[in-house]
């Protein structure tokens, strides 16, 4: 009977001093192993030690901070991310984990609540940049990039297409509404990122310069694949997905300038900059990613020119968009004030200027300087 009663006990100090010596490798580990200066599956940079002060101490906010802090330093991070999706998926069986779903048809994704105020706001900042060009006899039109979620094969809530065309329309309804979500479907989109797929657009950007009398071009460019990635999404919820394969538009004749913050003078660049293609964010290969001001020239195109006021989608559109202009002025305003163009564009009157946004930008209105 002793040595029954002693069991217990044996199992007791086992199971503790198994659970010390694994916490203990762990802190050891974590001392020893260098922390990552980027966390290049999530595309960003770990948070950083949070300030030591009475004030953030007694408010809470340093402990808060410091659990951000040490779980991005925390070895085997990745593996202990995939373990826990594996188990949200796949396991318990949810439909989504932290607001990111998975989908058979459309893969990763992020459920955005439609924010009728936000889209409100935004569209009249698009309003507010399309009324510098009163009296220049402009061709102004607007569209609208859905979330791929509206193609999935079950509903997810989120977006909702029929509401923001709605808003869209009060606003700005004086301009000329390109309506693409019909020429889109779920395969045109990247599987693991938010982004569609240049090499299955040409129709929609055939369906835009259809829309603005200019002449077709898909058939003046072939397809070309840039490799295999694997999109933000991805990396977010460190699942084993499949890569998905990025393609571009080998369009013949282009020639790119930039606009540099540094100089503030244009300088030549690459309408496809593969080395950034091997960066942390590959998508950053069309146009070299966020840049202010772009223009794309193409001498066998008609004398013609547009102003494409455009987000990281508009990067792999424009090159499309430019097979049919002579000069394509690619212009975000989440880092270039609508107040300084004139600066660095003559607008030739007569021309056409498109406005075209994800379903992201319009629900984040504060982005848009103008």
């Amino acid at each position: 009977m002793a040595m029954e009663n002693h069991k217990p006990k044996i199992r007791e100090v086992l199971t503790s001093a198994v659970f010390i010596i694994v916490l203990g490798a762990f802190f050891i580990l974590n001392i020893v192993v260098p922390a990552p200066t980027v966390l290049e599956a999530e595309r960003r940079i770990p948070a950083k030690f949070p300030e030591l002060s009475a004030s953030t101490i007694f408010s809470g906010s340093f402990m808060s901070k410091f659990e951000d802090y040490a779980a991005d330093r925390f070895v085997f991070r990745d593996g202990f991310r995939a373990m826990h999706s594996f188990m949200v998926f796949d396991l318990y069986m949810q439909g989504d984990m932290s607001g990111l779903y998975r989908s058979k048809n459309v893969g990763l994704g992020e459920f955005k609540r439609t924010n009728a105020t936000a889209f409100r706001q935004s569209a009249q900042k698009v309003s507010n940049a399309a009324g510098i060009f009163d009296g220049l006899d402009m061709n102004i039109y607007y569209s609208l990039i859905p979330d791929k979620s509206i193609y999935a094969e079950n509903y997810l809530p989120g977006f909702e297409l029929d509401m923001v065309e709605t808003i869209l329309s009060d606003v700005l309804g004086d301009y000329s509404y390109i309506r693409i979500a019909d020429m889109l479907n779920a395969s045109d989109y990247y599987k693991t990122d938010l982004h569609w797929n240049q090499g299955k657009i040409a129709e929609v950007a055939d369906g835009i310069l259809s829309s603005m009398d200019a002449p077709l071009a898909s058939g003046s460019y072939s397809s070309k694949e840039a490799g295999e990635f694997s999109g933000v999404y991805a990396g977010q919820l460190a699942l084993p997905v499949a890569a998905d394969v990025m393609s571009y538009a080998d369009v013949p004749g282009l020639t790119v300038t930039y606009l540099s913050d540094k100089t503030l003078e244009f300088e030549a660049g690459l309408v496809y900059d593969f080395e950034r293609f091997d960066g942390i964010d590959p998508y950053d290969m069309f146009l070299g990613g966020p840049q202010p001001l772009i223009v794309i020239e193409n001498e066998s195109a008609p004398e013609r020119e547009l102003y494409l006021f455009r987000d990281s989608f508009g990067s792999s559109l424009a090159p499309l968009l430019a097979a049919s202009y002579s000069k394509v002025y690619v212009i975000d305003l989440r880092y270039i004030n609508l107040m300084l163009l004139e600066m660095f564009i003559d607008f030739v009157p007569g021309s056409d200027i498109l406005f075209i946004y994800s379903s992201q930008i319009f629900n984040n209105p504060s982005i848009l300087q103008a």
